[in-house]
């Protein structure tokens, strides 16, 4: 491809991995091997072996074709950049474009794709990349593509980084918020020393029409997540979905089973705005929280009279929710009296008021929930076995939090947006730290229990962007989680417990006095007197602006004394 400019000092850096956005990247990795799971801030993550990625790429070009294997990664190269660029954007909030691409960067390094080296004299001009004349250039080595192929089929004709040239040009499309296109110019597998890339915006380049579409820029969709806190990605989340979805359209009864505070009325009323009945009633009943004697009269109704404080006639539960639908949470409480009329209701459509013979006839879609186990319930005889069956015709089981990690970020950042308008507050979003906490917590109360550690957490965050670990707290005090692992500055895997200590301990540094600043230097060895006297120059001259009377000044010392020092070092 033609360069637009041939002067290097025109150029500017795709990626720069010198920077301190790589630590805040790496502290975003962590490993829980109990579940099995690795995670890259938010998205659940796979480990595999190279040898693994040489049987893909083999089995793709034996099967396929050498042309489809380069489209077909391409595609996903470009989707994944896109993605990654949201998260950098929007999860981070970093706004700046040159450090979103230097954070590009970094996470592709990260992933182990490859890394990027210093091309050029300039850095990224954040103006260059929003103008129709914006050219970018970098230098890449250790592809692992190069790498795979090299060991496939030795040296190529061709540049082969299909996979990171498109994920590079997804990544700066989604940063510049227009097409921007990513060539290799050279390649480690061509026998190159390392690979060049170029980024020019697409109109550019002269693509073809194949090309021009595998590049198009396409908003990642949300999925139909419906409303409330009825929201996820999980697989176990997926099933549920599916589930509510398929019964939804029918006027099948439902038993939703789970323990308490995972989300069955959620549930149940998402049932219901999907159904047919969307536009009717919905009525919920917690069958626990009403006395034994009055459950009756609440459900089917009373007519004045039928005992004493019946003053007037009230028309019950199912009669309120007549072509809409009926909620009954903890039903497992039910008197055997009330469960025989319910029996009734489910099988005939039927029912009578407390204190009437007259019988009234109902077109209700029941939804009933239980943490219970009714199969025991049955059989110690505390539920009726008809109504068992009868409740049992489409069973969703909803898993507790616990087994739905993976959404826990989701729901979180709902919950922040909620509570933070609710109590006033503007926060921009948790902590990475504080994020891995509500992830690993084993959540006994569910969602109901994350729901009240957020909103207890918003309320004392006051005066702060981000909420943090220690705004967590249960009732019994701090949030407390299981240990996983993840990757500490040098790279290694450390417990989380020990990054989260030092992280504190880094942000609350001890402040050493003059002494104890000198017995440390001397205790770590390799002292130099001159290099403390000309650190503590530059430390005086740059506090002071470059005024080298005032740095004089607050060093105690003469001007001219200072003027030879700092020659005497530059």
């Amino acid at each position: 491809m033609k360069s637009n400019k041939n002067n290097s000092d025109d150029r500017s850096i795709v990626a720069d991995l010198a920077l301190p956005e790589v630590h805040a990247l790496v502290s975003k990795l962590h490993f829980s091997p109990n579940e099995g799971r690795i995670w890259l801030d938010e998205s659940r993550c796979l480990l595999l072996q190279v040898e693994t990625l040489k049987d893909i790429y083999k089995e793709l070009q034996a099967y396929s074709g050498p042309d489809y294997t380069r489209e077909f990664l391409t595609r996903i190269g470009f989707t994944t950049g896109q993605r990654d660029a949201e998260m950098i954007i929007k999860k981070q909030g970093i706004s700046s474009i040159k450090e979103q691409i230097y954070a590009g960067g970094v996470l592709h390094a990260l992933q182990g794709f490859l890394t990027s080296i210093q091309a050029g004299s300039s850095a990224l001009n954040a103006v260059d990349m929003k103008s129709m004349d914006y050219h970018a250039e970098a230098y890449w080595q250790n592809s692992i593509e190069a790498e795979i192929h090299l060991a496939m089929h030795g040296v190529s004709s061709h540049a082969v980084c299909w996979f990171s040239v498109a994920y590079c040009s997804g990544y700066l499309s989604a940063c510049a918020g227009k097409p921007i296109v990513v060539e290799e110019i050279e390649c480690q597998a061509m026998g190159h020393t390392h690979c060049r890339i170029q980024a020019k915006p697409a109109e550019m380049w002269a693509l073809s029409q194949s090309e021009q579409s595998q590049i198009t820029t396409h908003p990642i969709p949300d999925d139909d997540q419906g409303g409330e806190l009825v929201i996820g990605s999980s697989a176990v989340f997926k099933v549920l979905r599916h589930k509510t979805a398929c019964v939804a359209e029918t006027d099948a009864t439902v038993l939703l089973l789970g323990e308490s505070g995972s989300g069955k009325s959620l549930i149940a009323r998402e049932i219901h705005r999907l159904s047919n009945r969307a536009d009717q009633a919905f009525v919920e009943v917690n069958c626990a929280a009403i006395p034994d004697q009055l459950i009756e009269s609440e459900l089917f109704g009373v007519e004045r009279g039928a005992f004493t404080g019946a003053t007037a006639t009230r028309e019950g539960r199912f009669e309120a929710a007549h072509q809409g639908t009926l909620f009954l949470d903890e039903i497992a409480t039910l008197s055997m009296t009330a469960q025989s009329k319910l029996l009734r209701v489910l099988q005939n459509g039927e029912l009578e008021r407390l204190g009437s013979n007259r019988t009234i006839h109902t077109s209700v879609r029941l939804i009933a929930a239980t943490n219970a186990d009714l199969k025991k319930a049955v059989q110690d005889g505390h539920f009726r076995e008809d109504l068992y069956y009868r409740l049992n015709v489409f069973p969703i089981q909803i898993p507790p939090l616990r087994e739905r990690r993976d959404d826990i970020s989701l729901i979180t950042s709902v919950l922040i947006a909620r509570f933070s308008k609710r109590h006033g507050r503007k926060l921009k979003g948790i902590s990475s730290a504080a994020m891995q906490v509500l992830i690993y917590h084993d959540w006994p109360g569910n969602i109901r229990e994350l729901e009240n550690v957020i909103e207890r957490a918003i309320i004392m965050a006051q005066d702060v962007d981000f909420l943090d670990t220690h705004h967590l707290t249960t009732i019994e005090g701090t949030l407390t989680t299981q240990d996983f692992l993840s990757l500490n500055q040098k790279g290694d895997l450390t417990l989380s417990s020990e990054l989260i200590r030092n992280a504190a301990e880094n942000a609350n540094p001890k402040v050493l006095s003059l002494d104890e600043f000198a017995e440390q230097m001397v205790h770590q060895g390799s002292i130099n007197l001159d290099q403390v006297q000309d650190a503590i120059t530059r430390a005086a001259v740059k506090h002071s602006g470059g005024n080298i009377s005032r740095a004089a000044s607050l060093l105690g010392i003469t001007r001219a004394r200072l003027d030879y020092r700092v020659k005497k070092i530059t």
